[in-house]
């Protein structure tokens, strides 16, 4: 009798045990992938995706001029004086010493927290595009931020994936070309990677064209390399550098840049539509080292018309609650890109020119050329932008990649990021990618955010 009665607890308490643990392992599954669904956080701790993502910054005011400056420090060298954007001036008597590290503490703000999906998640969520050949299996489109690491006890990195296996990948003048072809963005992944060149202050909005006084004080100058001249009765608004006119890639983040300067082609501006029930036509002019194209655009009773060489391209704007409207016009991988911040309204072919870079007179032909012939356009927000121009290893125009089984990755920051054109010369290992940054913002925020 006893033995039986042990012979049933044993039996009870073993499949007792066998729920428990059967429970348990389930409550775990459930967990896990739960947490692999949900958006995880980090922060950036370097300069390499700058101005896109914020690294650690040394803020310095400036002796001379008084102005505040920003500086990704990564491009900080030890007790090499500053140049201040603003002014020009070098600072002889400032110095960091990147060793002092209770100087350094002080003067720095830390990177921007961001947050990311794992692959398994993205490919879940991407699960139609994979299918359709949109976008790789792995989940990775091209453009996308991701998240690496390379051992288990290495840091998590950030950089932009550029290339995948089976391409053949290459930097020429500036450009990523994949299989001899130049990466063709969408008008959105342009703005989600451009670096703001300078923007018109919005405490200054004017009209064009109007009876008032050449000005050119309101271009917020928050680098100090350009000028926005305004003249207001003649309805005319140019914009251009204060050295030679030209647009160029520098990036005034980096404090000591040895990168080499060069002119770009890949720019335009994005104009904040504050009052879309105006009628007016405004002509564009654009000049860069390789093209000039023009475009004319007209607005009337909400319908916004777009006209270059023979193409034509007709929107009705409607504006949604809270939010603005913004005319986008840029020159990006030979194409002229028309549209908003959500949708292209026009794509067409840039037509190159021969242009002389070294005997133009950019002083006279500046990049950006505004007119108003008809009616009166409220500026109230005006922003200039460029692409990222991309130099390959040593400040070379060339650079060539055969991935094989691997992802080749770039910094935005170029000169400050050590990626695929020095550190993986043959690709970053594909499973190396923990996840992709979720970009959730309007692709506008990502330039505002930089004034």
């Amino acid at each position: 009798m006893s033995s039986n009665r042990h012979r049933r607890w044993f039996i009870y308490s073993f499949v007792g045990l066998l729920v428990f643990l059967c429970l348990a392992m389930t409550l775990a599954a459930f967990l896990l992938l739960r947490r692999g669904k949900l958006p995880r956080t980090g922060v950036i701790n370097g300069s390499s995706m700058e101005p896109i993502l914020q690294g650690p910054r040394f803020e310095w005011t400036c002796s001379h001029c008084s102005s505040l400056q920003s500086f990704a420090l990564d491009t900080c060298k030890s007790n090499q004086p500053f140049r201040c954007p603003t002014c020009n001036k070098l600072d002889v008597e400032f110095a960091v010493d990147l060793d002092d590290a209770e100087k350094l503490k002080e003067g720095i703000r830390p990177g921007e927290q961001v947050r990311f999906a794992t692959l398994r998640s993205v490919r879940t969520m991407r699960a139609v595009e994979i299918a359709s050949g949109v976008v790789q299996p792995s989940g990775m489109q091209r453009g996308d931020i991701v998240v690496f690491q390379e051992s288990v006890n290495g840091k998590r990195e950030v950089k932009r994936v550029v290339g995948f296996t089976g391409e053949h990948v290459s930097i020429v003048g500036g450009d990523v070309l994949v299989n001899g072809e130049r990466w063709s963005k969408s008008l959105q992944q342009t703005l989600r990677q451009s670096i703001l060149v300078n923007a018109w202050d919005p405490s200054n909005s004017f009209g064009l064209p109007e009876n008032s006084v050449q000005q050119d004080s309101g271009w917020k100058a928050a680098h100090g390399q350009f000028r926005g001249e305004l003249n207001a009765e003649l309805g005319e608004l140019t914009f251009s550098s204060r050295s030679n006119g030209a647009i160029d890639n520098q990036l005034p983040l980096n404090t000591h840049d040895s990168h080499a300067i060069m002119l770009v082609h890949d720019f335009g501006f994005a104009l904040q539509l504050t009052q879309p029930d105006e009628a007016w036509s405004m002509d564009c002019d654009f000049c860069s080292p390789t093209c000039r194209p023009k475009v004319t655009v007209a607005l009337d009773r909400r319908t916004i018309t777009i006209t270059s060489t023979e193409q034509v391209a007709k929107k009705e704007l409607v504006q949604q609650e809270n939010k603005s409207i913004w005319l986008v016009v840029a020159m990006v991988d030979d194409e002229l890109i028309v549209g908003s911040q959500d949708e292209e309204w026009l794509r067409t072919k840039l037509g190159k020119v021969a242009v002389d870079v070294d005997n133009v007179n950019q002083t006279t032909r500046p990049p950006i050329a505004l007119s108003v012939p008809t009616g009166r356009l409220v500026v109230d927000q005006l922003l200039v932008f460029r692409d990222v121009y991309y130099r390959g290893q040593l400040d070379s125009e060339t650079q060539t990649w055969e991935p094989g089984d691997h992802v080749i990755v770039l910094g935005d920051n170029v000169s400050a990021s050590s990626d695929s054109r020095d550190r993986w010369p043959d690709g970053l290992p594909t499973n190396a990618v923990k996840g992709i940054v979720l970009q959730t913002e309007n692709p506008m925020e990502c330039l505002l955010k930089q004034r």
